[in-house]
Protein backbone atom coordinates (compact mmCIF):
# COMPACT_ATOMS: atom_id res chain seq x y z
CA UNK A 1 0.00 0.00 0.00
CA UNK A 2 1.03 3.61 -0.85
CA UNK A 3 1.08 5.84 2.47
CA UNK A 4 -1.79 8.30 2.08
CA UNK A 5 -2.36 11.75 4.23
CA UNK A 6 -3.32 10.33 7.75
CA UNK A 7 -3.06 14.01 9.53
CA UNK A 8 -1.30 17.25 9.55
CA UNK A 9 -0.09 18.83 12.45
CA UNK A 10 0.72 22.39 13.14
CA UNK A 11 3.02 23.36 15.98
CA UNK A 12 2.18 26.42 17.97
CA UNK A 13 3.45 28.13 20.75
CA UNK A 14 0.56 27.82 22.95
CA UNK A 15 -2.83 26.37 22.31
CA UNK A 16 -5.90 28.26 23.73
CA UNK A 17 -4.83 30.92 20.90
CA UNK A 18 -4.76 28.51 18.47
CA UNK A 19 -8.06 26.98 19.36
CA UNK A 20 -9.73 30.05 18.85
CA UNK A 21 -8.08 30.57 15.37
CA UNK A 22 -8.74 26.97 14.16
CA UNK A 23 -11.99 26.14 15.95
CA UNK A 24 -13.74 29.34 15.74
CA UNK A 25 -12.32 31.35 13.22
CA UNK A 26 -11.86 28.77 10.47
CA UNK A 27 -14.71 26.99 11.80
CA UNK A 28 -13.12 23.82 12.56
CA UNK A 29 -15.74 23.29 15.57
CA UNK A 30 -14.24 21.98 18.84
CA UNK A 31 -11.66 20.26 19.16
CA UNK A 32 -10.11 17.09 20.93
CA UNK A 33 -7.68 17.65 23.78
CA UNK A 34 -5.11 15.04 24.59
CA UNK A 35 -2.24 15.92 27.59
CA UNK A 36 1.17 13.46 26.59
CA UNK A 37 3.10 15.03 30.05
CA UNK A 38 5.48 12.39 29.35
CA UNK A 39 7.00 13.57 26.03
CA UNK A 40 5.47 17.22 27.14
CA UNK A 41 2.80 17.60 24.37
CA UNK A 42 -0.33 19.33 24.93
CA UNK A 43 -2.41 18.37 21.65
CA UNK A 44 -5.52 19.22 20.10
CA UNK A 45 -7.62 17.23 17.13
CA UNK A 46 -9.69 18.79 14.71
CA UNK A 47 -10.94 15.86 13.45
CA UNK A 48 -13.33 15.50 10.54
CA UNK A 49 -14.43 12.55 9.01
CA UNK A 50 -14.55 13.58 5.61
CA UNK A 51 -11.19 14.62 5.53
CA UNK A 52 -7.59 14.30 7.58
CA UNK A 53 -7.59 15.31 10.72
CA UNK A 54 -5.92 18.57 11.93
CA UNK A 55 -3.77 18.81 15.19
CA UNK A 56 -2.04 21.32 17.24
CA UNK A 57 0.60 20.34 19.17
CA UNK A 58 1.78 22.49 21.71
CA UNK A 59 5.01 21.42 23.00
CA UNK A 60 7.62 21.98 25.88
CA UNK A 61 9.90 19.18 25.60
CA UNK A 62 12.48 18.54 23.62
CA UNK A 63 11.58 18.77 20.21
CA UNK A 64 13.03 20.49 16.96
CA UNK A 65 9.57 21.75 16.01
CA UNK A 66 8.87 25.35 15.71
CA UNK A 67 5.99 27.92 15.45
CA UNK A 68 4.28 27.23 12.46
CA UNK A 69 6.22 24.14 11.53
CA UNK A 70 3.83 21.41 9.88
CA UNK A 71 4.17 17.60 10.45
CA UNK A 72 2.89 15.36 7.27
CA UNK A 73 1.79 12.15 9.08
CA UNK A 74 1.02 9.75 6.28
CA UNK A 75 -0.90 6.11 6.72
CA UNK A 76 1.36 2.65 6.39
CA UNK A 77 -0.22 -0.45 6.27
CA UNK A 78 2.95 -1.67 8.25
CA UNK A 79 4.92 0.20 10.34
CA UNK A 80 8.01 -2.23 10.79
CA UNK A 81 8.18 -2.72 6.79
CA UNK A 82 8.13 1.48 6.11
CA UNK A 83 10.47 2.04 8.34
CA UNK A 84 13.01 -0.71 6.91
CA UNK A 85 11.72 0.82 3.64
CA UNK A 86 12.93 4.46 4.39
CA UNK A 87 16.16 3.14 6.40
CA UNK A 88 16.99 1.22 3.04
CA UNK A 89 16.45 4.33 0.78
CA UNK A 90 19.29 6.34 2.96
CA UNK A 91 16.53 8.37 5.87
CA UNK A 92 17.02 8.59 9.28
CA UNK A 93 13.78 7.21 10.63
CA UNK A 94 13.33 7.22 14.32
CA UNK A 95 11.20 4.29 15.87
CA UNK A 96 9.02 5.96 18.82
CA UNK A 97 7.41 3.33 20.97
CA UNK A 98 3.67 4.09 22.58
CA UNK A 99 3.96 6.07 26.31
CA UNK A 100 1.16 6.02 28.96
CA UNK A 101 -0.76 8.82 27.40
CA UNK A 102 -0.05 7.88 23.59
CA UNK A 103 -0.47 4.39 23.42
CA UNK A 104 0.80 4.06 19.14
CA UNK A 105 4.18 3.28 18.24
CA UNK A 106 4.92 5.82 15.31
CA UNK A 107 7.52 6.36 12.80
CA UNK A 108 9.57 9.68 12.62
CA UNK A 109 11.54 11.14 9.69
CA UNK A 110 13.24 14.76 10.97
CA UNK A 111 13.33 17.96 9.10
CA UNK A 112 16.91 17.12 8.11
CA UNK A 113 16.44 14.22 6.36
CA UNK A 114 12.52 15.44 5.65
CA UNK A 115 13.70 17.89 3.23
CA UNK A 116 12.75 20.75 6.09
CA UNK A 117 9.61 18.75 6.53
CA UNK A 118 9.09 16.29 9.80
CA UNK A 119 7.24 13.14 8.28
CA UNK A 120 5.09 10.87 10.54
CA UNK A 121 4.70 7.28 10.30
CA UNK A 122 1.29 6.16 11.57
CA UNK A 123 -0.04 2.39 11.06
CA UNK A 124 -3.46 2.94 9.19
CA UNK A 125 -6.39 3.61 11.59
CA UNK A 126 -4.23 4.10 14.96
CA UNK A 127 -4.35 7.67 15.20
CA UNK A 128 -8.02 8.13 14.34
CA UNK A 129 -8.66 5.96 16.75
CA UNK A 130 -6.61 7.53 19.75
CA UNK A 131 -8.12 10.99 19.31
CA UNK A 132 -12.19 9.35 18.40
CA UNK A 133 -11.00 7.54 22.07
CA UNK A 134 -11.60 3.94 20.99
CA UNK A 135 -7.83 3.04 21.41
CA UNK A 136 -5.87 4.38 24.46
Amino acid sequence: MKPVLDHIGIAVPALEPALEFYGATLGLGEPIIRLIPELGLRLAFFDNPDGPIIELVEASGKTELRHGDVVVALEVEDLDAAIAQYRARGLKVHDQPATENLPLRRGWITKGAGHGTVVELCPKGAVAAFVRGTRG
